[in-house]
Formats: C-alpha cells, sequence, structure tokens
C-alpha cells in the first residue's frame, strides 16, 4: 500500500508538470508560484488528520498538482535573471529542492515526536508566512520575474528540437540513476551491517552533496559551457556508484557523497540548456526536462524491485549504475544551439 500510495504521487507530481506548464506558458501570471505550494502545504499539513485511505489519497492528489504547478511556474522565472546567471539561479531553485529533501524527514519527525501527527495543521503557519512574503516580492517586481510578453505569441504545436530531445533523454537516464538510489539506498546500506540511521544518513548525505554540486556547476556553466557541465557529471557518476556498491562501510559513504555530488550537478544546468533551446516555452520545457523525466525515471522503480528480488539487489543496482555512461555518449552528441522563433507571428 504505501509503495502505491508514493507511485500515486510521484505520477501525479511528475507526469502533469508538461501540460501544467504548457498552461503556464499560455496564462503568463508569476503569482501562480504561491499557487502550488498553497496546494501542496494545505493539503500535507492535514495528513495527520485523515481517517481513511481514500482521504490520504486525496491529499496525495492535491499535494502532487500543487508541486507539478509549482516547478514550471518558478523555472519560468530563471530568464529574467539575465543570460550569464540562468544556471546560478537555476542552481538555487533546484538546490533548495534537494536541500529541502534532505532535511524534511529529520524537521518532519522531530516535530511530530513533539507534538504528535493531529497537530499536523499547525505546519500551515510558517508555511504561509513564507508564501506570503514570497507573493509580495513577486507583486513589487512582476516586471523583473519575466514571462515577457513578447514570448507569448510562440506557438504550442512546433515541434520540439532534436537537440531538445537528446538532452531530454540524457536528463531522464541521470533521472533514473537518481531516483533509483535514492530510494534503494538506505537497503543498500543496511544490508552490510549498518544501522538505519547511518542509512537515512547516507540518503541525507547523497542529496546535499548533490546540492552543492548543482552551485558549482551553476557557476562554471558560464565558462566551461553547458555540454561538458553536463557530460563531466554523468560520466564522473558511474565509476563513483560503482565504487559505493562494491566498497566496505564507511569507505562507501565517502564514494556515494561524491557520487552525489557530480550526478545531480548536471540539473540546473540541464534545464537551463532545455529552456535555451525553445525560447518562449520555458513552463513546457521545464515540466518535460524536471517532471516527465524524474516520473519515468520513477515508475522503472517496480521493474528494479522485481529484477532486485530475482537477482540480488547490488547486481540490479550495478546495471543501473551503469546508465549515466550512456548518458555521457549521448552528451557528446549534443550542440549548444538555440532556436530563435519570430515572436511576433
Amino acid at each position: 500500500m504505501v509503495g502505491v500510495l508514493g507511485t500515486l504521487r510521484l505520477v501525479i507530481n511528475s507526469l502533469t508538470q508538461p501540460f501544467l506548464g504548457q498552461l503556464v506558458d499560455r496564462i503568463r501570471q508569476p503569482l501562480l508560484v504561491v499557487l502550488g505550494p498553497i496546494l501542496t502545504v494545505c493539503a500535507m499539513s492535514f495528513i495527520g488528520k485523515v481517517a481513511s485511505l481514500g482521504q490520504l489519497v486525496g491529499i496525495l492528489i492535491i499535494a502532487g498538482l500543487g508541486t507539478a504547478l509549482f516547478h514550471p511556474t518558478a523555472a519560468s522565472l530563471v530568464p529574467a535573471s539575465g543570460e550569464r546567471k540562468r544556471s546560478l539561479i537555476m542552481a538555487f531553485f533546484s538546490s533548495g529542492g534537494t536541500i529541502g529533501a534532505a532535511l524534511a524527514p529529520l524537521v518532519i519527525v522531530a516535530y511530530v515526536g513533539a507534538f504528535g501527527m493531529p497537530r499536523s495543521p499547525w505546519l500551515i503557519v510558517p508555511a504561509f508566512a513564507t508564501l506570503f512574503w514570497i507573493a509580495a516580492t513577486v507583486m513589487r517586481d512582476s516586471t523583473t520575474y519575466g514571462m515577457k510578453k513578447e514570448d507569448h505569441g510562440v506557438s504550442v504545436d512546433r515541434v520540439l528540437p532534436p537537440m531538445l530531445v537528446l538532452l531530454w533523454f540524457i536528463i531522464f537516464l541521470r533521472s533514473l540513476t537518481a531516483v533509483a538510489f535514492l530510494n534503494f539506498l538506505a537497503i543498500l546500506i543496511t544490508q552490510r551491517g549498518a544501522s538505519v540511521f547511518l542509512g537515512g544518513a547516507g540518503i541525507s548525505a547523497f542529496l546535499l552533496t548533490g546540492a552543492l554540486g548543482g552551485f558549482l556547476a551553476g557557476s562554471l556553466a558560464g565558462r566551461i559551457g553547458s555540454k561538458w557541465i553536463i557530460f563531466s557529471g554523468v560520466t564522473l557518476a558511474a565509476p563513483l556508484l560503482m565504487l559505493f556498491l562494491y566498497t566496505p562501510t564507511p569507505l562507501s559513504l565517502v564514494f556515494l557523497a561524491a557520487a552525489g555530488l557530480t550526478l545531480f550537478s548536471s540539473v540546473p544546468v540541464g534545464v537551463v540548456a532545455a529552456q535555451e533551446l525553445l525560447p518562449g516555452r520555458t513552463g513546457l520545457v521545464s515540466g518535460l526536462v524536471m517532471g516527465l523525466a524524474w516520473g519515468i525515471g520513477g515508475l522503472a522503480l517496480t521493474p528494479i524491485g522485481s529484477l532486485a528480488d530475482r537477482f540480488g539487489l547490488v547486481p540490479v543496482m550495478t546495471g543501473v549504475a551503469l546508465l549515466p555512461l550512456i548518458a555521457g555518449v549521448l552528451a557528446l552528441f549534443y550542440r549548444e544551439e538555440r532556436v530563435q522563433y519570430d515572436t511576433n507571428d
């Protein structure tokens, strides 16, 4: 049941992002950036009050839609930051989510331990205070935060550029690897005799170094170029993940942290590169590379788990660890180019 619920939220959160991103491109309203978090906060804050499975499913659907709306909307604001700062600003955005995912279990477990699940609705208070500040900032600087009118004329019917399709497959392979290791890390670590706490610490280390990798890549993208940032990130991740799988604890955790640094480094750079390939469609493009790629990668968890039951988790995850090498080969064929559209037609 837990697996089904987790898959449900992943599907709603990720696979609906391209469609909501297209809606964002049409509406062009920066304040949508707070609507998604409002839905997610309201739904998840009441998770301690649910009395049935049906209510829990409803909460997860609403929360997933809120997250799905937020990602393409927020990513659509990045182009307003300027040509040279896009990758760095996107690194702040993606790293914020990565750090939040790493810290959230610790924060929520501590809160529930202190106050109990029935008091989960009180989590709305700090969340709404933050969202009010964000909304006020967006309203004050609405002209700065983009979604420019000149982009509005771009047709939704244009065929995706071949380089964008290639980039999507690179990001998909990276996402599949990341989501698979995130979901099986605790088992991989505890199977070696380590404590459950160390298994959780491994997940946090993987994500926190991933956030650092995003910052580093975002700051270097302007000098090195998106292609080589993406290529080096996915290519280096494969041997580091292999070393994690086949070295004893605690040395393996060092390789795991290094793998997170490299594997997640291409996230912000990849999103910005995709946006530049399809100008004026930042919502749709962000939904494709941030949501759809991650979501389809997540759907592979069930067959990966089934294969692991049959052949063993380490051998199966060895195959998963090699996927970034395929992404690296594809990255060699990627060309940094922009598709220019006449937005006056």
